[in-house]
């Protein structure tokens, strides 16, 4: 199979091997090698100082950066970032480490770092490694947006497609000097992104709206605060439960404080979801598979929409101030 881009490994074959994981994995730290290379970032791979495995390292300038990469069948979760943390705090201080992961990152992965007293960490996914193989960003202003963000409010993951579309937004704003309508909606991870977007592909619209992965439950105030004060758009955010119900208050006053449109759930999206679909489609899909959230999917597929807005006023106002309509 020909290795060169990642799109060439998204999808596994029918009659793959027991090594095929294996063999994309590895095709991975080439690809992500060769990115390295292309912008002359001085790559160097599998390094083992004192008995540790680290994928490697590359520079820009004088700062020099450690890095991780992983494509596993399930998103990474917080013992492989706290593992390689681990690596980060024992060298230079000032060390960063850059994680690049194909399969992304739960979300109790990513709140996990913002528990810890030093930051260290800056998180590359899925969607941010395919924009940079399609050449809608260099790796190297990839970073710069990355570390920035980071900088600035103590989060390590930042999606590109957010970047890239604040971009798009100034440059509208200045060619037509108006504020522009759009809405991003702001979820907790990437499995979220296509459930949600698979529901409101059900509506029609007279508003253009993104789906956005904050990466964790703790960073979608501040991404929130980000896009409203920064880029004076429109932002909703839809929130589940938090184990602490202290630290759940503090983040629905923040979402508040900024003026987001908020959609607070009782339970995970999964969850909420099956509330709405019938006892028939519930039992007919109950032995399928629900890897990566394809259940949630199903259920966004099959909900019952006009229950769905009945019983949720703020999920309801959401549709009107998108000005959707149920298709059909």
């Amino acid at each position: 199979m020909e290795d060169t881009r990642l799109r060439d490994w998204l999808e596994p074959p029918e009659q793959r091997g027991p090594n095929w994981f294996q063999k994309r994995g590895r095709a991975f730290e080439r690809i992500l090698n060769a990115m390295l290379f292309k912008e002359e970032m001085e790559p160097r791979t599998s390094m083992r100082p004192s008995g540790e495995e680290i994928d490697g390292s590359f520079a820009i300038g004088e700062d020099c950066y450690l890095l991780e990469a992983k494509w596993h069948a399930s998103p990474i979760p917080a013992s492989a970032l706290y593992s390689f943390k681990g690596k980060v705090d024992g060298k230079l201080v000032g060390t960063i480490g850059i994680f690049f992961s194909m399969s992304d990152y739960s979300t109790d992965a990513v709140d996990a770092l913002l528990n810890g007293k030093e930051l260290n960490l800056i998180l590359f996914g899925h969607n941010d490694l395919l924009l940079i193989e399609d050449g809608k960003i260099t790796l190297r202003e990839a970073l710069r947006a990355k570390r920035r963000y980071a900088s600035s409010y103590g989060q390590p993951f930042y999606p590109l497609e957010t970047y890239l579309s604040e971009s798009k937004q100034d440059n509208r704003r200045v060619e037509n000097n108006v504020q522009s309508q759009q809405w991003s909606i702001l979820v907790e991870g990437e499995d979220d992104v296509r459930t949600i977007q698979v529901l409101l592909e059900r509506f029609d619209t007279d508003v253009q709206f993104s789906v956005i992965p904050a990466g964790g439950q703790l960073a979608i105030a501040q991404l929130a605060e980000h896009l409203i004060s920064n880029r004076a758009i429109n932002v909703a955010a839809i929130i589940t439960p938090l184990p602490d119900p202290d630290i759940q208050e503090e983040q629905v006053k923040k979402l508040n404080s900024v003026g987001a449109e908020l959609i607070v759930l009782k339970q995970d999206i999964e969850d909420w979801l099956d509330n709405y679909v019938s006892a028939e489609y519930h039992n007919a899909v109950f032995m399928l598979s629900d890897r990566n959230g394809k259940m949630a999917r199903r259920y966004a597929r099959n909900a019952d929409l006009k229950k769905l807005i009945r019983d949720n006023p703020s999920f309801s106002d959401l549709i009107v101030k998108l000005g959707g309509k149920p298709k059909g």
